[in-house]
């Protein structure tokens, strides 16, 4: 039978975290790159990766990505140290390989428009769930950190850095995998964003030929940009650039949408898995963002409980 690698995106590694995931049949985990660097030291090392690879290990769990915590805005924004920073990237790569890490994530933005957010939208029963609206963030104006970068300028930046690490990804048995720019508005604050839409993570993917060079598809954002998101499951997983998937479902599309439960959003989820099924995608997928729940508890336990009962009965119907 056909299923992905059943993940899951979680901050910690406290016991009652993986006893939750070991105990929902959980496979893999997503973890924020801080775990694997607690003393800020910029970069990761092999022994504070396996640490966390031997701590999953004793609940039945392996790590399925970690996402890069050390692409630095000198990186991004094309600024003096880059170098540096880039190496330090590198030897973090290096470090998840000797600990058996499949998959590295990376978010490359100008700047993140957060300000666009807002838990504003009432739920079914009580829920709370977060919607965005583009309006919020027009009028603000740009930080003086970043500045304006063009799309022109962010994408040589990109490419620099693509050309620096895919080498050592590649040599390490490493890939890559980088997130749609979320919200996805063109600008913002006067900043470019080049991963926003379709064409961008499509450019992005014929960048760099290595196999190391590939995306999180991330449902959620596909759908927000109005577009047939089985046919682009499609597109990039005959090219094998799908290395993580996010598999999320939200209301309506940019400039305006929110993020409810999973099955109440526009997409068609089962068509969704079905593409995936058709191009045998066997990484890991991850439910992704769930509404405030008035009795759920940590990072949202009951509403991502609920995400994977919805995941592997779409995994099911999708093998019917």
């Amino acid at each position: 039978m056909w299923t992905p690698t059943i993940c899951e995106n979680v901050p910690d590694i406290e016991d009652r975290t993986l006893r939750w995931a070991a105990q929902l049949g959980i496979e893999a985990l997503a973890l924020p790159g801080r775990l694997a660097d607690p003393v800020d030291q910029g970069e990761w090392t092999a022994a504070g990766c396996q640490v966390i690879a031997d701590r999953l290990a004793s609940h039945g769990l392996r790590v399925g990505i970690m996402m890069l915590h050390n692409v630095t805005p000198r990186i991004i924004l094309g600024q003096p140290g880059r170098d540096e920073d880039i190496t330090a990237v590198c030897r973090s790569i290096q470090a998840a390989a000797a600990a058996g890490y499949p998959v590295v994530e990376y978010n490359f933005y100008n700047h993140r428009p957060v300000e666009g957010y807002a838990w504003a939208t009432p739920g079914r029963g009580g829920a709370t769930y977060i919607d965005y609206d583009d309006a919020r963030v027009q009028p603000l104006a740009p930080l003086p950190a970043v500045g304006e970068p063009t799309a022109e300028q962010t994408w040589v930046r990109l490419d620099y850095f693509l050309r620096a690490v895919l080498p050592v990804a590649e040599a390490a048995g490493v890939r890559l995998a980088v997130h749609p720019n979320d919200p996805p508005p063109a600008r913002s604050r006067g900043a470019a964003q080049v991963l926003n839409g379709l064409a961008g993570m499509q450019r992005l993917a014929e960048l760099a030929p290595s196999p190391a060079n590939g995306i999180t598809l991330c449902v959620g954002s596909f759908a927000e940009w109005g577009i047939d998101v089985p046919a682009a499951i499609r597109w990039f997983g005959q090219r094998d650039k799908i290395n993580h998937v996010h598999y999320r479902n939200p209301r309506g599309i940019f400039p305006t949408y929110s993020e409810p439960f999973i099955d109440e959003g526009d997409t068609d989820m089962l068509a969704v898995m079905r593409a995936f099924r058709d191009v045998d995608y066997r990484r890991t997928l991850c439910s992704d963002h769930v509404p405030q729940m008035s009795d759920d508890v940590s990072f949202g336990l009951i509403g991502r409980a609920y995400n994977h009962g919805y995941i592997k009965a779409m995994v099911q119907a999708a093998n019917a």
